[in-house]
């Protein structure tokens, strides 16, 4: 096997690992510990987008924004009490800045919808 040098990689950490022998090929701070956050709002898309098929939601379904979305902490969708936003709108707003705001607003409309309580 021909190794190369490894490729410019602006992340603060990363790794290439053999998947067979699972040995660390390339890194930079590998061992490091870090947060997850990014992960968890891919799997948030991940359930919502399971979830909306399930439940037979449609994507351009409208969900209010509450007080308790908009006063999440964390990075921002910016997203304003009593605005109106679509589930793809909030998806949008969960990657591209990364909203906590509307990870949050998100989990409430589905989670009551799995309860079977509207959000309020």
């Amino acid at each position: 096997m021909i190794y190369r040098p490894a490729p410019h990689v602006s992340a603060t950490s990363w790794v290439v690992l053999d998947r067979k022998s699972r040995q660390i090929l390339f890194g930079k701070l590998e061992k490091e510990r870090k947060e997850i956050a990014s992960l968890t709002k891919i799997m948030t898309i991940y359930t919502v987008r399971k979830l909306s098929e399930r439940l037979g939601v449609p994507l351009d379904t409208e969900i209010v924004i509450s007080e308790d979305d908009a006063a999440v902490t964390g990075t921002s969708a910016m997203l304003v009490p009593g605005d109106t936003l679509t589930i793809e709108e909030l998806m949008y707003g969960l990657m591209l800045p990364s909203g906590n705001d509307a990870a949050h607003c998100l989990a409430f409309y589905f989670g009551s919808l799995l309860l079977g309580k509207k959000k309020k």
